[in-house]
C-alpha cells in the first residue's frame, strides 16, 4: 500500500512538472525550428559562394595542386548546397547513411568552419570574405547546438528534481501517517477504533468537518465492525491528498 501510495504522489507530481517541460520544450522546439531555417538559409548561399569561388579557381590549370584543393572546396559548397536544400525542402538519405555528423547542428557547424579555413588559406580578398562568411555561420550552427543541448539538459534535471522530490515528499507522508497511527494504534495490531479517524485526521493536519467524517467512517469501515486498517486508511488518505492536488501533497 505504502508502495502504491508514493507511486500515486510521484504520478502526480510529475503530471504537473512534465506538463511544464513540454510547454517549455514546444516553445524551445518552435524557435529552434525557426532558428535552423534561417541558419540554413545562411548555409545555402555560403555553399553557393563556395561552389561559385572554387569552380573558378579550378581553371588554373598552372597550379595542379591548387586545383585538386579548389576541387575539394567546390564538392563541398556543392555538398552544402544539398545539404541544406535537404533541410529546407525535400529528404535526402545521402547525409544521413554515410556522413550522419552533417545532420546535427554541431556537425555542420564545425564542417562549415573548416571548409571556411581552406577558403579563407587562399589569402585573395574575394576568399577571405566567403571563407569568413562561412566560418561565422558555422560558429552560429555551434552556439545554436550549445543553446539545444543546455536546454534539453535543463529540462531532464528538472525532471529528475520532481521525480526525486516526489520520493521525498512521498516518503515524508507514509513516515508521518505512520508516526500518528502509533499513538493511537496502541495494541499495535494495524487498527484503530472507527471513532478515532476525526483525531487521527486533526493530528495529521486536515480536521474533516461532520459530514466529511461521516462519508470517511462510511467508506473506511463499511462493514461496521468499529475498526479501521492501516492499509485501508492509508490507501484512502493518499488518494484524498493526491486528489487535491500536487501543491498539497
Amino acid at each position: 500500500v505504502a508502495d502504491a501510495l508514493l507511486d500515486k504522489i510521484a504520478s502526480k507530481m510529475g503530471e504537473a512538472a512534465i506538463r511544464k517541460a513540454k510547454q517549455q520544450a514546444s516553445k524551445f522546439a518552435e524557435k529552434t525550428k525557426k532558428m535552423q531555417r534561417g541558419l540554413g538559409c545562411l548555409g545555402f548561399v555560403g555553399g553557393a559562394l563556395t561552389a561559385f569561388l572554387s569552380f573558378f579557381g579550378m581553371l588554373n590549370l598552372l597550379n595542379p595542386l591548387s586545383m585538386v584543393v579548389e576541387a575539394y572546396t567546390f564538392l563541398f559548397g556543392i555538398g552544402i548546397v544539398l545539404l541544406e536544400m535537404q533541410n529546407q525542402c525535400f529528404p535526402l538519405s545521402f547525409f544521413e547513411k554515410w556522413a550522419k555528423f552533417m545532420t546535427t547542428l554541431s556537425g555542420r557547424g564545425v564542417f562549415y568552419i573548416y571548409v571556411g579555413s581552406l577558403i579563407m588559406a587562399k589569402c585573395k580578398l574575394f576568399s577571405l570574405v566567403v571563407g569568413g562568411y562561412m566560418m561565422g555561420v558555422g560558429a552560429l550552427f555551434v552556439v545554436s547546438a550549445f543553446r539545444a543541448g543546455t536546454e534539453q539538459s535543463r529540462t531532464e534535471r528538472e525532471l529528475n528534481r520532481v521525480s526525486s522530490e516526489s520520493k521525498r515528499v512521498g516518503n515524508d507522508l507514509v513516515g508521518n501517517v505512520k508516526q500518528a497511527w502509533g499513538k493511537f494504534d496502541k495494541e499495535n495490531d494495524g487498527a484503530i477504533y472507527t471513532k478515532q479517524l476525526g483525531k487521527l485526521c486533526k493530528a495529521l493536519g486536515k480536521p474533516l468537518g461532520k459530514e466529511q467524517l461521516k462519508a470517511a467512517k462510511a467508506k473506511l469501515d463499511a462493514e461496521k465492525l468499529g475498526e479501521i486498517e492501516f492499509s485501508t486508511f492509508l490507501s484512502w488518505w493518499g488518494d484524498m491528498i493526491v486528489s487535491e492536488g500536487p501543491h498539497q501533497v
